[in-house]
């Protein structure tokens, strides 16, 4: 499939196709005005990876070549205004269960050019171009605070679908001490995951992270499978994983795994019913907290208003609150 060739607006002095080779920089720019205020430690990261990316010209090539194709922000939309870059939207291909689908990315527009209509007319020709193209679905999410923007996309079409927190602790956090209470007032014990609760796992995890939602992050379900078969998946892929299983009697009513992921945090998965989670977290979690007291700071992504107090008392604080919109 070809990258983005051609504007859909009349005017193209204003709107035109992003093209990575010279707007990546500006961009990036763009990016760090906008959400100067929301940036976190990944946000300042992703925008020193757009200037260092904008400044190597074979990058730039690669990412022409392949705009389609991968899962990065290689194609989208941006507005000019007499030379000025005052708007952007990116369109970030990818596939699930099958299916070609979009997420809309990056959408900013300069402070100085707002309530103009900027974000809307992006927003349009993404869409436009995404039906021109046959895609499935297409997809986005929003901080919770921003309402503007969620108001602009439901009239635009898009329906909520999912709201999702990221929890946070740092290594300073996990290094406090880890209060017994909760595992020694309770009946769970702490054991290894095991094959044969395996059915029962996957569907936790599916349920808590489903693949629409997932597709971005170092989530592979393959991975967090216990026993032979995932042992050798994990060999073959390079993937290591620490797993711990909360049981009550002779039943299993969670599990947690820990990832590293290459980056500058790793990640924590949780899976269990509604109805256990909170028992879980507080036999889980305090356990992996002493085993990983060292190390980097850990994200856990899980649905935003759950397991609130669980996760206070065990160190976690909120990163973010994205919401999930998806264009019906």
């Amino acid at each position: 499939m070809s990258a983005i060739t051609r504007p859909l607006n009349p005017n193209p002095s204003q709107l035109r196709p992003f093209d990575v080779r010279k707007d990546l920089n500006a961009v990036a720019d763009l990016v760090e005005t906008c959400f100067a205020d929301t940036l976190d430690e990944d946000g300042r990261r992703y925008v020193d990876q757009m200037h260092a990316a904008a400044r190597n010209p074979g990058y730039l090539r690669w990412a022409m070549s392949v705009a389609e194709n991968v899962p990065m922000p290689f194609s989208g939309y941006v507005w000019e205004e007499n030379g000025h870059l005052a708007g952007n939207l990116n369109l970030i291909p990818y596939k699930y269960q099958g299916k070609r689908c979009y997420l809309i990315a990056n959408v900013a527009v300069d402070p100085a050019y707002r309530r103009k209509g900027i974000a809307r007319s992006l927003t349009n020709s993404a869409i436009e171009h995404a039906r021109k193209q046959g895609i499935d679905e297409i997809w986005l999410h929003v901080r919770s605070e921003n309402e503007a923007a969620m108001i602009l996309y439901q009239s635009l079409g898009f329906v909520e679908r999912a709201r999702r927190t990221t929890w946070e602790i740092k290594p300073r956090s996990q290094n406090r001490k880890v209060s017994q209470t909760n595992i020694e007032t309770t009946d769970i014990g702490i054991t290894r995951p095991q094959s044969r609760y395996w059915d029962q796992y996957r569907q936790w995890l599916r349920d808590l992270y489903p693949p629409e939602l997932t597709w971005h992050q170092p989530f592979h379900l393959t991975a967090l499978r216990p026993g032979f078969l995932g042992s050798v998946y994990r060999f073959f892929t390079g993937s290591h994983v620490r797993q711990w299983a909360a049981q009550r009697g002779q039943r299993h009513i969670g599990i947690l795994s820990w990832q590293p992921h290459t980056n500058h945090a790793d990640h924590l998965w949780l899976a269990s019913s509604a109805d256990d989670e909170g028992h879980v977290i507080a036999a889980l979690l305090p356990v992996a907290r002493r085993q990983l007291a060292k190390r980097r700071r850990i994200l856990l992504d899980y649905p935003a208003g759950r397991a609130i107090l669980a996760l206070h008392d065990e160190g976690f604080r909120i990163q973010q609150t994205l919401i999930w919109m998806r264009l019906e």
